[in-house]
């Protein structure tokens, strides 16, 4: 497998979360102890996890797209030498869904192995992301998808496996539906980015929404491979509303 390169979208304005007081990827979940810093406590953030995440995993880039009112993420991640990465932004000047955000990435991932997750999400344990790269070297697909149990399809992005654990079916927050397993993070080859690319160039500029399943069921239909990988053990939180906010606030705390 070539170079690891971490994508991190950070470009959305979190707007489900009301007048908060910084970007949501920086704000505050809890405390941790640190051993070299003063003061011995220091805050845990949301992106800040993914970094480390991302470097456990065997990644030494990563590239987070932000946008116009993003600067605080700028300002507080820094060149992420702090996280034993070094870190690039890509600006996002006009917002037009996940996909298009992270095409933005393309010149600067060349022929990595791209690792994708949610910097507005909790997952723990630290070292699923890892696990999720080792599933994509042992599967060689062309994109490995980190699947998570859930109770609420309604919410995240569904998928559909055969028995060999193949993905063969999207359906995006369905309203109702038998699925259990929603996809959270991913790993994909330098042929998929180029497929992305392809794929967004094609679509019309005023069509609805696209979403990242989207691309994803298209690059299905073209004769790419997706793998899905269950992470057994790991749990998958989303901080874009109040309510997951507080979930997992009350998560950490507990845990610590």
């Amino acid at each position: 497998m070539s170079e690891l390169v971490g994508l991190l979208p950070a470009a959305g304005r979190g707007s489900r979360l009301g007048s908060i007081p910084c970007s949501k990827e920086i704000m505050p979940l809890g405390f941790q102890p640190s051993a070299t810093a003063d003061p011995a406590w220091q805050p845990v953030t949301a992106i800040e996890m993914h970094l480390n995440a991302l470097r456990q995993a065997g990644a030494r880039r990563a590239v987070v797209i932000i946008g116009e009112s993003k600067a605080d993420v700028v300002r507080y991640v820094g060149d992420g030498s702090r996280y034993g990465l070094a870190v690039a932004y890509v600006y996002q000047q006009q917002l037009r869904g996940m996909p298009f955000a992270l095409n933005l990435a393309r010149p600067w991932l060349g022929n990595a192995t791209t690792l994708f997750s949610m910097p507005d999400t909790l997952i723990t344990p630290p070292d699923t992301l890892a696990r999720l790269a080792e599933e994509h070297r042992h599967h060689r697909a062309d994109v490995t998808l980190g699947l998570f149990p859930t109770v609420t399809p309604q919410k995240f992005g569904m998928v559909a496996q055969d028995s060999a654990g193949r993905i063969i079916r999207f359906a995006d927050k369905p309203a109702q539906s038998d699925l259990t397993l929603m996809w959270g993070m991913a790993a994909w080859s330098p042929e998929f980015s180029t497929f992305l690319e392809a794929d967004l160039a094609q679509r019309p500029a005023d069509g609805r929404e696209i979403v990242l399943s989207d691309v994803f069921a298209a690059a299905l239909a073209s004769g790419l491979t997706i793998q899905g990988a269950v992470m057994e053990g790991a749990h998958y939180h989303d901080i874009g509303t109040p309510e997951d906010f507080q979930s997992v606030v009350l998560r950490l705390a507990l845990r610590q």
